[in-house]
């Protein structure tokens, strides 16, 4: 048996998506979501109102979070030349906390959120360098939480230096971009023991963007202990959702919304019920 009715990644503007998580709620409920989950990059910020919110309309709320990782594995150059995709510079992993989460846990994302600041000033000093003044307070008024690149694109698009984020990203802030810069990132298997060590569950977010063929990829997330993988992306076609839903691991749902024209809602995603973790089952 298949379903629509679960999808366990989306963002807020407490991240890099356009709307509030109460917002974000209602559009999962109008889609016909039962079970979802806000993950936002690097931050918690949105679960409180997402929570409250989710109740109020009947909807399974879980807590989720998108924690940026370093590069865990070499991209394979033939595989980055048939999907047209640049080197990652990260990974993501799906934290999952459906029993709740610690004190301590939050603290720890925390200080990954605040490790985006010093990596956008060096990115708005080398935009400077190049020609282009940008405020960081402009900057900040896109973010309610996470500061990220899609906020500097929006600001760029704002400041007339570009057209759209597209070209934001395209000619300046991609990752082989003129302006791109770096942080500090935690690796793939410090973010599942941290994530493990306070109760939760982690997948592997949209694996198509990494490059690596599906069998070395599912027998290193077996080696370092990941629990779920994130199948039924919308970037991933129908061949590589199955291939990757047949390796025996549970799967997880994502439509990834940002809450833009191109994905505006949660939800719209097929999963099969007996290949999804348990405790996102509707």
């Amino acid at each position: 048996m298949w379903t629509q009715l679960v999808d366990l990644h989306s963002h807020s503007h407490h991240s890099d998506g356009l709307w509030s998580p109460a917002e974000m709620a209602k559009r999962a409920h109008a889609n016909g979501v039962k079970v979802w989950s806000l993950t936002d990059h690097d931050t918690s910020a949105g679960w409180s109102e997402a929570q409250i919110e989710a109740e109020r309309l009947g909807i399974k709320f879980v807590p989720g979070v998108e924690i940026t990782c370093a590069v865990e594995l070499e991209p394979e150059k033939s595989l980055l030349e048939e999907r047209q995709l640049s080197e990652p510079s990260s990974w993501h992993v799906l934290a999952y906390f459906p029993e709740g989460c610690s004190e301590e846990f939050e603290s720890w994302l925390e200080s990954q959120k605040e490790a985006r600041l010093p990596r956008m000033i060096a990115m708005i000093e080398a935009l400077e360098q190049l020609g282009h003044s940008i405020d960081l307070e402009d900057v900040k008024k896109h973010a309610e939480g996470s500061l990220g690149r899609p906020h500097l694109a929006r600001t760029m698009v704002e400041y007339g230096i570009v057209e759209s984020v597209q070209q934001a990203f395209d000619e300046w802030i991609g990752d082989d971009g003129p302006a791109y810069r770096s942080r500090p990132l935690p690796s793939v298997g410090d973010a599942i023991e941290m994530v493990h060590e306070h109760g939760g569950i982690t997948s592997l977010a949209h694996s198509k963007y990494y490059c690596i063929q599906d069998e070395v990829l599912m027998a290193h997330l077996v080696k370092i202990g990941m629990d779920c993988i994130e199948a039924f992306h919308h970037s991933h076609s129908d061949s590589m959702r199955y291939n990757l839903m047949n390796y025996g691991m549970p799967v997880t749902v994502g439509g990834d919304s940002h809450g833009t024209e191109r994905r505006p809602s949660p939800g719209g995603m097929l999963v099969p019920i007996k290949h999804l973790h348990p405790c996102f089952h509707p």
